[in-house]
């Protein structure tokens, strides 16, 4: 009697949503344009009930009983109107919503197995998808409400999937309306991870053009710079990465405009089909697939490194069957005690009652915030109170803490703490975090703080004779002298300070961590102490012993670290981490044969390739191993990839015919992860410097390498290279160093080398050899070096506009390095003639004498490349290039020549100066470095039958720069210095160094002509201009302030200006002047533009009483 339901609810041709139910009274559905009525299908529960359509359109009955609607494009809404037998009305609602002809829209956008950001929208039309670097093809399906609208996805091929290019492919999706009047697009950017090895293009051209100059692999969402000439391409995280720390052109220093980077769609195009070797060749397959397939072949390569080594490898050792044999332990001499620390009892403040697994599950899941929340290259870093990943780190830290309190001889909870303090390490290095929470930490200084030490430190400098811009080492004999005389005059709290600066400095200055690990108060030494607790527990578990004997190796604890590593090795024969860190230790004992230099080859390839196979390993495979070994083999481990430098070393010196891998392509393996590590780092501490270090080593010795195998077509390759490093060199965040200092003078070296007669050669070299000056401007090598980079300025001048090709320019032939590099080429030459001289008319028996003489030569650098070798392993020291340069004897190392002429370069010291000497290559004959790269270019294209215009030198302000500040070091070239200044000022007006220098020329003798110099600079509107800027306007304020110049025209908008950028606060000793001069007109005006308001303002005026300006 009382049932008013419906059984059945149709529309024809609709899908009402959702599906019906009795008890469901409201139902949405689309209808396509083409519709213009639809008829519903009812039936009643109850054959006594009866029912009425209604549209709510109309406000009327659709007929006498009619089941048809007419609809109208737009909402439609239709009730049904259910009545039972007794009265009782029950109502079902349906929304149809008419699709018009002229409306273009999808109704779904998907990308299988992947996710859209944001989340889809029919209102939406730009959105981004992130896949991994080993997907090539995504299926695009693009649904419509309407199926007479028309869709095409111009990137898909008839099933719908798109082919990626490498790095970034936009997708456009475009719909048109039913009746052909409208059409919307809708965008896709989907972006490939970056590939995260290094990359072998099968043609050298290929190699040459796709080179990222920082990575040395291929480039990455290539951008170039707006209006540089010649072009230079970056890729993406590089050039942001260079250009954080300065806004300027890499390769020019020019200031970069608005708008600067250039997206290079086409040659991304090009570069994701051009053809590559696989990562896995070494390894002996064969393929051959174009660049965005790299990645989904290498996952399915059968020749991928085994999972499972081959134990046989280390038992099979003398060192093995000689300790465990008949025991399975070796003594250590590492003796340590189980104790609670003070700064562990100040962690131990977690407030669960004891439940050991509730303290470690919540210290897990702070962990995983803590992954959660850490920046990435460009974020700005602001957390809320509590919730920074610091914090996150510190509360894991604390829960393992107050776990060790409850239970102190579970060894897994000592190892967890130690491993979380090691990441507190990386966290406050890479990522710049601070918190002062744990503890107070009187290292932990702020960037002005920092940059005040090393304003003292430069002070003292001064004081004993060390002027200019002191390398490191002199700073830290600076400081030695001021220290040992406060002792002397009994000043011993002044000497303390001094000591402290002393200990400051030498931190920052190492190559790897062992200032890290061996600083007690700092975390990596903490972390030590955990692994070493968690040790004494369990000597038995082998990641103990892992991660105390790495760390030991960086302490150069050499033989107590060998100990462990045996030991672990031996309960772990299969594992990759403990076979690289045991190659390490065994290349630091005393001693080394041949035969454990091979074996440690061995174990630091097999170390290498785990880590290059598990991009291409799933989540779940090998899971325990990779946490155990996490650090231990991470990309971002300066000691790791510091071991892998010292492996290219290594095989450098034991080439073989049956090698797998060559030096080659762990260089250029070392130099992708470096560049990675170096793009991800945010802050500028001491982590990041030695990253640096790694990169410009392995970039150091891949130049080397490039050398060797010098032809007419690599002399272009040479010079870009040289071009990269040098501008690494410049931009880094290392201290200068006699050790920096030395490779970027052999460099720029080599770069002239290769091109002689190029402009920009030469004003790198200028550049090069005026910091050296700068670093020890009173020396007579520093003197010399002085004479040289005016020659070289000059040159660089002289050669603007003049073809490439050609003889040497006499600036340069008058520089003695040149001088000496061409005898050596003479000297090399008259050799190799002799010697072919020899064979032809020798019989058999000297030819065979002949060259067994000549492998005798080579021998005495191998004994120098196993102590260097030694030195990388623990240390980042010199030993890849030093290794590099053992295989040139015979040769005479270009710092020999440096000594001869008065440089003073110290003998016990290896330096790049004796790195790359003349690089030759092992062929008899190779071509002179002297060769142009235009030469080089025309052999090039001569071998291709095209004809190539000649390379002509640009104008550029950088030579006539470096040539006012050369000439700047001297009195008595006052007016020559303000015409290069001013050379500089018409050819590039955004360089703000010029303003500055000329005007600090200026400033002494005449202030006003200072102030117009300052004047001239193109200042953007207030609102756009940059810290820089305001160094400009805050000079005028002070020049003009100290003359007591205050009606001058420049000084109010100045004031204004840097007012604005800077604060008030910057303006507060020159408004306490304007005050006491009585300038209340000036005064008012300032306060009213730099709060952007009128004088008359009311706020203002209240102000201005207050001050007794009105």
């Amino acid at each position: 009697m009382d049932n008013c339901d419906l059984e059945k609810l149709l529309v024809d041709g609709v899908k009402l949503c959702p599906p019906f139910q009795p008890e469901i009274t409201l139902y949405t559905a689309t209808v396509p344009s083409n519709i213009s009525s639809v008829t519903l299908d009812l039936l009643t529960s109850d054959c006594g009930a009866s029912y009425r359509i209604v549209s709510m359109l109309h406000a009327k009955l659709c007929g006498d009983g009619s089941r048809t609607v007419k609809l109208e494009d737009g909402l439609n809404q239709v009730d049904v109107e259910v009545t039972s037998e007794d009265g009782t009305l029950k109502k079902y609602s349906i929304e149809l919503t008419k699709l018009s002809a002229s409306e273009a829209s999808l109704s779904a956008l998907i990308i299988k197995r992947q996710q859209l950001h944001p989340a889809f929208s029919p209102d939406t039309h730009e959105y981004s998808c992130q896949v991994n670097f080993d997907c090539h093809v995504v299926t695009v399906e693009a649904q419509v409400p309407d199926h007479n609208m028309q869709v095409t996805v111009k990137e898909a091929c008839s099933s719908g999937s798109v082919r990626l290019n490498v790095g970034d492919t936009l997708v456009t999706v475009n719909v048109s309306s039913p009746d052909g009047t409208n059409s919307q697009v809708y965008t896709i950017l989907i972006t490939q991870e970056q590939i995260p090895l290094a990359v072998n293009f099968c043609e050298m051209n290929d190699q040459m053009e796709f080179e990222c100059p920082v990575s040395l692999s291929a480039l990455y969402r290539p951008f170039s710079i707006n209006q540089s000439d010649p072009k230079a391409v970056f890729s993406a995280p590089y050039i942001d990465m260079l250009t954080r720390r300065s806004k300027v052109h890499p390769f020019t220093d020019r200031p970069l405009g608005d708008s600067w980077k250039v997206p290079e769609s086409e040659l991304n195009n090009r570069m994701s089909s051009a053809f590559v070797k696989c990562f896995f060749a070494h390894r002996g397959c064969e393929s051959v697939l174009k660049l965005a397939e790299i990645g989904a072949h290498a996952k399915d390569c059968p020749n991928r490194p085994p999972v499972n080594l081959d134990t046989k490898e280390v038992t099979e050792t003398s060192w093995y069957k000689k300790h465990f044999t008949s025991s399975r332990s070796l003594e250590i001499e590492t003796k340590h005690c189980l104790q609670v620390r003070n700064w562990e009892q100040r962690l131990q403040t977690a407030v669960d009652e004891g439940n050991i697994d509730d303290l470690c599950s919540h210290a897990e899941s702070q962990i995983k915030l803590y992954k959660e929340q850490l920046p990435k290259p460009g974020d700005m870093m602001q957390y809320e109170a509590g919730h920074s990943p610091l914090d996150y780190l510190e509360q894991a830290a604390i829960h393992y803490a107050t776990a060790i309190k409850f239970k102190p001889r579970d060894y897994k909870l000592h190892f967890l703490l130690g491993k979380t303090l090691e990441e507190y390490y990386y966290a406050t290095e890479m990522y710049g975090l601070k918190k002062r929470v744990l503890e107070e930490d009187d290292q932990n200084l702020n960037e002005a703080q920092t940059t005040g030490r090393q304003e003292e430190i430069l002070a003292i400098c001064r004081l004993h004779g060390f002027l200019g811009t002191p390398t490191v080492e002199n700073q830290l004999k600076a400081l030695d002298k001021e220290f040992h005389q406060l002792k002397e005059q009994g000043q011993s709290g002044k000497a303390d300070y001094v000591q402290t600066l002393f200990i400051w400095l030498s931190k920052k200055v190492g190559k790897d961590c062992k200032a890290g690990v061996c600083d007690e108060e700092g975390w990596l030494h903490r972390a030590f102490l955990k692994y070493l607790d968690a040790w004494s527990l369990s000597p038995e578990k082998w990641e103990l012993s892992l991660q105390v004997g790495r760390l030991l190796l960086l302490q150069r604890k050499s033989r107590e670290a060998l100990q462990h590593l045996l030991s672990a090795l031996a309960l772990a024969p299969s594992q990759a981490a403990l076979r690289f860190y045991m190659g390490l230790a065994v290349l630091q004992q005393d001693g080394v044969s041949v035969e454990e230099e091979r074996e440690a080859i061995l174990f630091l390839q097999q170390g290498l390739e785990y880590v290059m196979d598990q991009y291409f390993t799933s989540p779940d495979q090998d899971r325990e191993q990779k946490q155990d070994a996490e650090y231990a083999l991470s990309t971002v481990n300066v000691q790791f990839l510091r071991g892998c430098l010292s492996l290219g070393a290594l095989l450098s010196k034991h080439m073989t015919s049956g090698q797998k891998i060559c030096p080659v392509l762990v260089y250029h393996t070392v130099a992708v992860f470096a560049a990675r590590a170096v793009s991800m780092c945010v802050g500028r501490g001491e982590l990041i410097q030695q990253l640096e270090w790694v990169l410009l080593d392995a970039h150091f010795a891949l130049l080397e390498v490039l050398m060797q195998q010098q032809s007419m077509i690599r002399q272009v390759w040479i010079a870009q290279r040289c071009q990269a490093l040098t501008a690494l060199i410049r931009l880094s965040c290392i201290a200068p160093c006699r050790e920096l200092l030395d490779m970027q003078e052999k460099v720029c070296e080599v770069g002239v080398m290769t091109t002689p007669r190029s402009s920009t050669a030469l004003c790198l070299l200028g550049l090069s050899q005026l910091a050296h000056y700068d670093s020890d401007p009173s020396s007579e090598s520093g003197q010399a070096a002085m004479a040289d980079a005016c020659l070289s300025f000059q040159a660089s001048i002289a050669l603007e506009g003049l073809e490439l090709n050609g003889d040497p320019p006499e600036e340069l032939t008058k520089q003695k390095w040149w001088r000496d590099h061409l005898a050596k080429e003479k000297e090399k030459t008259d050799r190799q003639a002799s010697v072919k001289a020899t064979e032809a008319a020798g019989p058999p028996e000297a030819t065979a004498a002949g060259r067994a003489a000549g492998r005798g030569i080579r021998s005495p650098g191998r004994g120098g490349t196993t102590a260097t070798a030694k030195s990388a392993a623990s240390a980042p020291a010199r030993g890849v290039k030093t290794a590099a340069a053992a295989k040139q004897s015979g040769q005479t190392a270009r710092g020999a020549a440096a000594k001869s002429d008065g440089r003073g370069k110290s003998p016990a010291k290896a330096s790049s100066k004796t790195q790359l000497s003349s690089c030759k290559s092992k062929q008899e004959c190779s071509p002179p470095q002297a060769e142009s790269a235009a030469a080089s270019v025309k052999e090039e294209s001569s071998l291709s039958g095209a004809s190539t215009p000649a390379i002509m030198n640009v104008k550029s302000h950088a030579p006539r720069l470096g040539l006012a500040r050369a000439l700047s070091r001297s009195s008595d070239s006052h007016q020559q210095v303000c015409c290069l200044y001013e050379d500089v000022i018409t050819m590039a007006p955004e360089v703000h160094d010029a303003y500055i220098e000329l005007a600090n020329l200026l400033v002494k003798s005449d202030p006003l002509a200072a102030v117009d110099v300052y004047s001239r600079f193109p200042l953007k509107p207030v609102n756009e201009q940059t810290f820089d800027d305001a160094f400009i306007t805050g000079e005028i304020v002070r020049i003009l302030m100290k003359q007591e110049l205050f009606d001058h025209p420049q000084l109010a908008p100045n004031l204004i200006a840097y007012g604005k950028v800077m604060g008030l606060s910057c303006l507060e000793k020159y408004i306490d002047i304007l005050d006491g001069k009585f300038m209340t007109s000036l005064l008012k005006t300032v306060y009213a533009e730099i709060h952007d308001k009128s004088v008359d303002d009311e706020d203002l005026r209240e102000f201005f009483r207050f001050k007794c300006w009105i």
